[in-house]
C-alpha cells in the first residue's frame, strides 16, 4: 500500500510565490484587535484605533447604495470590508470565493495616477461599485453557476459573460462621477491610448484586451473607462445596466456581452468599439504638440522607460531605466549619447528616487518576516563614485526621500495610520533633526533648498487640493509657496531659487516653475507635451529636460522653457465626456461626515469555516466533490471532501484545514475510507477501512531584502494511517497502523524579473523533505531537490539547472509516496538511492499577438531544450541504472476568453537508455497540461 501524503508540496510552495500583494493568508499578528461596524448593508472590519476611517467607509457605502445603485441594479448582498492600514501599497479589491473586500489604506504617492482626494473615499467609491456589480450579476446562467459551484461559480460565469474591462471601467466612471477627481479627470490616465494614437498605432480589440510581451498595450482600466464613458454619453445612464443584465443571464448564450451591446445600441460590437475610440481620437487630433529634441531613442516595438532625470554637475543625466527586457537600474546618460549603468535598484514599492552631488537616495522594501500585511521600507544611499550603499535609520513606511547637497541629511515622508510626517534625518546616526506632521494632509516629494537650510514639499488635503510649502528647518517657520487648488502637483525639483514641478493644466500634465525669491512666489509655465511631461530638470545649459509618455515608454526630451507667467487655479474636471456627468454629483462626499455607527468588537472566530464554493471533479477512476471554506480575515482555510472510487467501490470523506492567525500555523486533517478492496487471489476479494490523519505546524517566512525576493517555509507534521480489515480479511491479516513524522523545508529566492524574461536571471529554489516511521514499522525517506536559474546567451533566454537526490529504506514494510523528479519520458521507478541532474535552456521563438474568435489569444511561443540524467541504485546488487533523456518542449503562453492566462505545451523526449520494466519507446510525446484555467 502507498500512503498519499495529506500535506501537499504544492500547498507549501504556494506560500512563497511572488504574486504580489492582496489576499495575504495569515497576514496580521494575533496581537491585532479587530473592531467592526455592522449594518444591514455592510460590515466594516478594522484594527482598533482606526474607528474614524471605519465610520467614514460605512457612511460612504450607505450613501452610495441609497442614491447611486440604479445605474447597475438595486440588488445588494451584504459585504464584509476589511481595512488594512500597515501596508506600503495603495490598493483594494472585491472578490468572490469568499465574497469580501479589503482596502489597503496607505495613500498613493503619485497623485497623477490615482488622484489626490481622500484615499479612503476613493477606495469606497471604486470598490463598492464592484460590490454592486457582483450583487446584480447573479442571475440567469450566472445564478445557476453559483448554485452548482458556489461563489467561485458565479465568478467564472461573470468572467466568461462580462469582460474585465467593464468591471473596472464602470468603477472608474463611478469614482469620477462621485468625487472631484477620479481617473476620468486625470490626463495621465488617457495618455496611454493617446500615445498610441500619436504614433499612428491602432490595435485590434483582442490585442487591447490581452496585452503584449512586445508592445505597450494599456491595461483594462483605461480601455474600460473609454468604452463605458462613451456608452453612457451616447446611450444614457442605464445602457450598461441593460447590457450587463442580459449578459449575466447569457442572453444570447454565445458572446452574450457583444450580443447585448448590439441589442441596446443598434451597433455591432466591433463598430461600437471603433466608434468609441474614434470619438476620443478626434479630440486628441487637436491636442497634439510639437515634439521636443529627443535625448533617448524611441521604438514602438521595444518598450524602454527613462524616468526621474536629474542633471549632474558633469553635464550627464542620472535616470532610472527599465524595459520589457531589463530590470530597473540607475543609469548615467552621457552627453555623447552613451549610457553607463550605475547599479540595479533594490526591490521597492516606489520607483521614485532623489539625487544630489553624486549620491542617490531611495527606499527599499523590508517586509515583516512573518506578517504579510505589515510592510516597511528602509532608506538607502548609493554613492555613485564608490558604489557603496548606506542604510539610513530603521524600518518605517518611508516615501520619496531626498538627500542634501552636502550629503549629511536626508528628508523623507513617513506615513503612519492617520498622520503624515515630514522628517529630516541625520545620515550619520539616523537621528531625527526635525519633523512636520499633520493628520488630515498627505505629504510627498520633499526637496532640500539650494543651501540645505529649508525643505520644500508638496501637500494635499482630503478634498484633493494640492500646493507647495516651505519649512525652514532651523527656525521651524513654514510658509505656502503655491496655494492649494484642485489640481495635481508632483515631482518637485530645486535648482537655486527655482522650483520645478509637474502639474495639470488645460487637460495636460505640464512642467511649471515657481521662483522663491525675496518673499515673492511667481509661477511660470515652462513646457507642454500632448501626453504629459514628468520630472523636469534644468541642465547645465539652462535647457529643460523632462520625461514624456510615449507608445515606446517614457522618453527623455529637451524643451526650450516658455517662462510664461501664470497663476495656479483649479484645473481638474472630467475630460472628453463631461456631459455624461452632473456637477452636483462630484461633491456628494464633501459634507457627508463619518456618520454615527455603533462600533463593536469583531471576534477572530466569527464564521471561521465560511464555506463559500464547491467543485465536483472526475479523474478516472475517482469522482469527488469538495467544499471550500475561508473566513473573512483570511486566517483559516479548510476543505471538506467526498470521493468515490469506481474501481474499488470505496467511499472517502476528508477534512483539511490550516490556521494562519498564529506565528506557527497549525495544519491538520483527517480522512476516513470505507470498503477499500483488492483481489487477494482468483477467488477472494479482501476489504478494509482506512483512517488517515495528520497534524503539525508550519512557519512561512518572508526574507525579501535588497535585490532579491526570498521566502522560506518550514513545516513539521505527525501522520497516521490506520488499516482495519473487514469480512474475510479479518481472518487473513491483522489490523495495522503506521505512524510517521514528516519535516519539510522549502526555500525560494529570485531577483526582479522583466516582462519578457521567461525565468529570473538569478534565482534558487530547493526542497528538503524527510519522513520517518515512529512505531514498529521500519520506513524512512529523504528527498532533496533544487533548481538554479541563470541568464542565457541572449537577454530573454534562461538557463535552468535541476538537481535532486532521494534515498529510502529497503525494509519494504511501508512505502511513502515517491516525489522524485525522474527523467522525463520514463516510467518513474522508486529505487532505494536516486540522484539526478538536468539542464534546461528556455528561449522565446515569437510573440504572435494573435487570437481566434475572442476565445484564445497567443502572446508568446517559447521553447525549451533539455537533458535529464537520472541514476537509480539497487542496494541489494549495487547496480546503478542510468536514465538519460534529451528532448524539447514547446510552450504557448495564451489568454483564454480575453482574460485568463493559460500556458500549455507539448514535449518530445528521446530516451537514450532502456526502461527498467516493459518495452522502451525511444520517442515519447506528451501534452503539457495547464496548471490552472482560472485563478
Amino acid at each position: 500500500m502507498r500512503f498519499r501524503s495529506l500535506v501537499l508540496l504544492v500547498g507549501l510552495l504556494s506560500a512563497i510565490s511572488m504574486d504580489g500583494y492582496g489576499q495575504v493568508f495569515g497576514g496580521n499578528p494575533p496581537s491585532t484587535k479587530w473592531r467592526q461596524i455592522n449594518t444591514d448593508t455592510v460590515r466594516v472590519i478594522f484594527p482598533k484605533g482606526d474607528e474614524r476611517r471605519g465610520e467614514r467607509v460605512a457612511a460612504t457605502v450607505h450613501q452610495l447604495q441609497r442614491k447611486y445603485a440604479n445605474t447597475i441594479g438595486n440588488s445588494l448582498h451584504k459585504v464584509n470590508i476589511v481595512l488594512q492600514d500597515e501596508t506600503l501599497i495603495s490598493n483594494g479589491y472585491v472578490g468572490l470565493g469568499p465574497f469580501r473586500s479589503e482596502f489597503y489604506t496607505t495613500p498613493p504617492v503619485n497623485a497623477f495616477s490615482l488622484g489626490a482626494v481622500n484615499w479612503t473615499d476613493l477606495l469606497s467609491v471604486h470598490e463598492f461599485r464592484h460590490v454592486q456589480q457582483y450583487s446584480n450579476f447573479r442571475k440567469g446562467l450566472s445564478k445557476f453557476a453559483s448554485i452548482i459551484l458556489g461563489q467561485e461559480g458565479q465568478a467564472i460565469a461573470n468572467a466568461a459573460a462580462i469582460p474585465n474591462w467593464f468591471f473596472e471601467g464602470d468603477a472608474v466612471f463611478n469614482e469620477t462621477m462621485l468625487t472631484r477627481q477620479g481617473r476620468g479627470s486625470l490626463p495621465l490616465f488617457f495618455s496611454n491610448y493617446q500615445s498610441l494614437f500619436n504614433a499612428g498605432i491602432h490595435y485590434s480589440y483582442m490585442k487591447m484586451r490581452n496585452g503584449s510581451y512586445r508592445n505597450f498595450v494599456p491595461d483594462h482600466y483605461a480601455l474600460g473607462y473609454l468604452l463605458v464613458a462613451y456608452g453612457r454619453k451616447q446611450y444614457g445612464d442605464d445602457i450598461w445596466k441593460k447590457v450587463t443584465d442580459d449578459a449575466a443571464r447569457f442572453s444570447p448564450l454565445f458572446y452574450p456581452f457583444q450580443g447585448a451591446v448590439k441589442k441596446y445600441t443598434g451597433e455591432k460590437f466591433p463598430d461600437f468599439v471603433r466608434h468609441a475610440m474614434g470619438y476620443y481620437q478626434q479630440q486628441w487630433a487637436g491636442a497634439k504638440t510639437a515634439n521636443p529634441h529627443w535625448l533617448t531613442t524611441g521604438n514602438n516595438d521595444r518598450v524602454v522607460n527613462y524616468r526621474y532625470p536629474y542633471a549632474a554637475d558633469d553635464g550627464s543625466l542620472i535616470v532610472l531605466k527599465n524595459s520589457y527586457s531589463r530590470i530597473p537600474a540607475f543609469y548615467k546618460l552621457l552627453g555623447n549619447g552613451k549610457e553607463e549603468r550605475i547599479g540595479v535598484r533594490d526591490i521597492t514599492s516606489d520607483d521614485y528616487f532623489g539625487y544630489n552631488n553624486n549620491r542617490i537616495v531611495y527606499t527599499a522594501i523590508r517586509p515583516d518576516l512573518r506578517w504579510g500585511n505589515r510592510d516597511r521600507n528602509v532608506i538607502r544611499i548609493l554613492d555613485i563614485a564608490s558604489g557603496q550603499v548606506k542604510q539610513v535609520a530603521g524600518k518605517g513606511r518611508y516615501f520619496t526621500p531626498d538627500i542634501s547637497h552636502n550629503g549629511k541629511l536626508v528628508t523623507a515622508v513617513k506615513q503612519d495610520r492617520d498622520t503624515t510626517r515630514l522628517l529630516v534625518i541625520n545620515v550619520e546616526d539616523g537621528s531625527r533633526m526635525g519633523e512636520q506632521k499633520q493628520s488630515n494632509e498627505v505629504y510627498t516629494y520633499p526637496k532640500f533648498s539650494a543651501d540645505d537650510a529649508s525643505v520644500y514639499w508638496i501637500v494635499r488635503n482630503d478634498k484633493g487640493q494640492m500646493g507647495i510649502r516651505k519649512w525652514e528647518t532651523g527656525s521651524g517657520k513654514t510658509e505656502t509657496i503655491v496655494p492649494l487648488s484642485n489640481r495635481i502637483i508632483g515631482f518637485l525639483q530645486v535648482k537655486g531659487d527655482t522650483l520645478l514641478f509637474s502639474t495639470t493644466h488645460d487637460g495636460r500634465d505640464e512642467l511649471w516653475a515657481c521662483i522663491d525669491r525675496a518673499g515673492q512666489h511667481n509661477t511660470y509655465r515652462l513646457a507642454a507635451y500632448s501626453t504629459g511631461i514628468y520630472q523636469g530638470t534644468l541642465d547645465q545649459g539652462g535647457q529643460l529636460v523632462g520625461s514624456t509618455f510615449t507608445a515606446g515608454g517614457y522618453r527623455l526630451g529637451r524643451f526650450s522653457p516658455l517662462w510664461e507667467k501664470t497663476t495656479p487655479r483649479d484645473e481638474l474636471h472630467t475630460l472628453y465626456v463631461g456631459d455624461a456627468y452632473q456637477n452636483k454629483d462630484h461633491g456628494i462626499l464633501d459634507s457627508l461626515g463619518n456618520g454615527h455607527y455603533p462600533v463593536g468588537r469583531y471576534s477572530k472566530g466569527f464564521n471561521l469555516l465560511n464555506f463559500h464554493s464547491w467543485r465536483p471533479y472526475y479523474d478516472y477512476p475517482e469522482y469527488s466533490f469538495t467544499i471550500y471554506g475561508e473566513n473573512v480575515l483570511n486566517t483559516f482555510q479548510s476543505q471538506l471532501s467526498y470521493t468515490y472510487n469506481r474501481n474499488e467501490g470505496s467511499h472517502k470523506v476528508g477534512y483539511d484545514g490550516i490556521y494562519g492567525g498564529f506565528l506557527l500555523q497549525p495544519v491538520f486533517g483527517v480522512n476516513q475510507t470505507w470498503q477499500r478492496s483488492a483481489l487477494w487471489n482468483q477467488d477472494t476479494t479482501v476489504y478494509w477501512n482506512e483512517l488517515g490523519a495528520y497534524g503539525g505546524l508550519r512557519l512561512p517566512l518572508n526574507l525579501t531584502a535588497g535585490k532579491q525576493y526570498r521566502a522560506l517555509v518550514l513545516q513539521g507534521t505527525f501522520n497516521t494511517d490506520q488499516v482495519k480489515w473487514t469480512g474475510v480479511g479479518q481472518k487473513l491479516f491483522r489490523n495495522v497502523g503506521v505512524n510517521y513524522a514528516e519535516g519539510v523545508l522549502a526555500y525560494y529566492g529570485q531577483v526582479q524579473q522583466a516582462a519578457q524574461h521567461i525565468y529570473p536571471h538569478w534565482g534558487q529554489s530547493f526542497l528538503l523533505q524527510y519522513r520517518n516511521s515512529v512505531n514498529e514499522f521500519t520506513a524512512h525517506q529523504f528527498l532533496a531537490a533544487g533548481s538554479l536559474y541563470l541568464p542565457g546567451l541572449l537577454r530573454n533566454h534562461s538557463l535552468v539547472i535541476n538537481l535532486a537526490y532521494q534515498e529510502r529504506d529497503t525494509a519494504r514494510m511501508y512505502f511513502f509516496k515517491n516525489n522524485f523528479p525522474f527523467s522525463r519520458g520514463y516510467q518513474g521507478i522508486d529505487f532505494p538511492r536516486m540522484w539526478k541532474w538536468g539542464v534546461n535552456y528556455h528561449f522565446p521563438l515569437l510573440y504572435p499577438d494573435w487570437g481566434v474568435g475572442q476565445i484564445v489569444y497567443f502572446l508568446r511561443v517559447r521553447a525549451n531544450a533539455f537533458f535529464d540524467y537520472t541514476v537509480g541504485k539497487s542496494l541489494r546488487t549495487g547496480r546503478e541504472t542510468p536514465f538519460r533523456t534529451a528532448g524539447g518542449e514547446l510552450y504557448f503562453d495564451t489568454k483564454w476568453w480575453n482574460q485568463e492566462p493559460v500556458t500549455f505545451g507539448v514535449r518530445y523526449s528521446r530516451l537514450l537508455d532502456q526502461e527498467l520494466y516493459g518495452v522502451t519507446n525511444q520517442g515519447v510525446w506528451e501534452f503539457i497540461l495547464p496548471v490552472r484555467l482560472f485563478k
